[in-house]
């Protein structure tokens, strides 16, 4: 924030609400004298979207908590917040943003537009019926929580996270879900399907219809949904939740002549100022979900949809606002979700990425007690690492505890391209109370080495 007596800074304009927004427009505020102003399509500002699920499941008792700083909080800090606002077009060459007729000029800016649910164009009337949601903002949770407060059926289309966190919680408020994939397993996209095979037990214990290898083709109903067609059976619904991915929104910045990688992400250096023609723009910088990366692994570009990596980059793009020189690197992209009573977690590549860039894959497999048996509590856990040239590429666990420290702990071994060789001589803590004498992991380990060629095979 300027002081009392200095001269105001240079105008940084912010498009985009989300999680790398309000961090860089804080970030900016305290640590340089930009005068900052954030635009954001978006109803709300600084909330977390992550934790709107756990209020279907009465973990979070309302949508209110999880708001993280309200307006009164941002105008104190003297930073303008223009939501429910849309900019139409971005001009590089005069630095400046166009809303409507407005034109408002820009000395920095921050592209952080994040993504737009996909909605399958196969599926008749996804978008036409009432209680059809898909669900990324506040605004999406509270109005889908107004319709389950009185449904008795729920079909959910997709089974990435969103999509099985939101069924187990309605399945337990005595909803009955359905939760649909076309893929032949679900969480493809951070699991293996011989450990997604445990999370579907699981789901369907809990009294979710988990229906894999089938794809809707129409959500049926007059002017509110009645029900969803698959393979010519109808499922009753009285709402629906579309939830089969995201796309990066970066249409703003193509039509204003930035570069889009293949992803459909906008390319940056690795200081995150974006690209045009190939070269960089000093003083406009893209972060979040709209923008593409590479993975550490394989090397490739990708897209990250967790809000620790959003965070990260509003730090990187924050120091560069100072006049830091600091970089964003290629991530391994650890992730953890809660369902239910199951903590579920990976880090790396997948079994069938790796396949796909035709990295030969090695795996060990272990199923092990979250502490000693005999100790209240205890629980079982489940764990796959993956190997590459006797590299970890990856890992995947499913436990009732323990999951997050334990991926923090590989996402750096990934990091420091440690071998199995090491990971065998890891040193693990034991307590009755936490953990069993020897980790579940090292007998995954062990596993993946037995099937190892002996150095200097062939």
């Amino acid at each position: 924030m300027v002081k009392r007596g200095e001269t105001p800074g240079k105008k940084l304009l912010i498009i985009g609400g989300g999680a790398v927004g309000m961090a860089v427009s804080t970030g900016a505020t305290r640590h340089t004298s930009h005068d900052v102003t954030v635009i954001s399509t978006d109803k709300h500002a600084s909330y977390s979207q992550c934790g709107i699920p756990y209020v279907f499941s009465g973990d979070v008792p309302n949508f209110e908590q999880l708001i993280v700083k309200g307006p009164e909080f941002f105008k104190e800090m003297g930073i303008k917040v223009r939501l429910d606002t849309r900019v139409d077009s971005i001009d590089l060459d005069n630095r400046s943003i166009r809303i409507g007729k407005e034109q408002l000029a820009f000395d920095k800016l921050v592209i952080a537009t994040g993504s737009t649910p996909s909605i399958p164009e196969h599926i008749e009337n996804s978008t036409s019926l009432k209680n059809v949601f898909t669900l990324r903002t506040l605004s999406d949770g509270t109005q889908i929580g107004k319709v389950l407060d009185s449904a008795k059926d729920l079909v959910i289309i997709g089974a990435g996270s969103i999509g099985a966190e939101v069924a187990i919680a309605t399945a337990r408020s005595g909803i009955r879900t359905s939760l649909l994939n076309r893929s032949n397993t679900i969480l493809s996209s951070s699991l293996d399907p011989d450990m997604a095979e445990t999370v579907i037990s699981y789901l369907e214990k809990e009294g979710v219809q988990v229906l894999t290898g089938h794809t809707p083709t129409s959500i049926n109903g007059e002017d509110s949904v009645t029900s969803v067609t698959v393979n010519e059976i109808e499922i009753p619904a009285d709402a629906v939740l579309i939830s089969v991915g995201v796309t990066p929104d970066s249409a703003l910045a193509a039509e204003a002549g930035i570069d889009i990688g293949p992803t459909g992400g906008i390319l940056t250096n690795d200081r995150l100022q974006v690209m045009r023609n190939g070269n960089a723009i000093e003083d406009v910088f893209s972060g979040g979900e709209c923008t593409q990366i590479y993975n550490f692994v394989t090397g490739k570009p990708m897209l990250s949809h967790l809000a620790s990596t959003a965070r990260r980059m509003a730090g990187v793009i924050t120091d560069n606002l100072e006049g830091k020189d600091t970089c964003f690197g290629p991530v391994v992209n650890p992730w953890v979700a809660v369902i239910g009573d199951l903590q579920i977690g990976s880090v790396g590549i997948t079994t069938a990425e790796a396949e796909k860039q035709g990295m030969k894959v090695i795996s060990g497999i272990a199923t092990g007690s979250t502490r000693a048996e005999y100790f209240p509590g205890a629980g079982k856990i489940f764990i796959k690492v993956l190997f590459h040239d006797r590299c970890l590429i990856g890992a995947q666990i499913i436990s009732t505890t323990g999951t997050k420290e334990r991926i923090d702990g590989l996402s750096l071994a990934i990091k420091r391209k440690q071998t199995i060789d090491e990971l065998l001589e890891m040193e693990t803590c034991y307590s009755p109370a936490v953990s069993t004498v020897q980790d579940p992991l090292l007998f995954a380990v062990k596993g993946a080495h037995r099937k190892m060629p002996k150095k200097g095979a062939r």
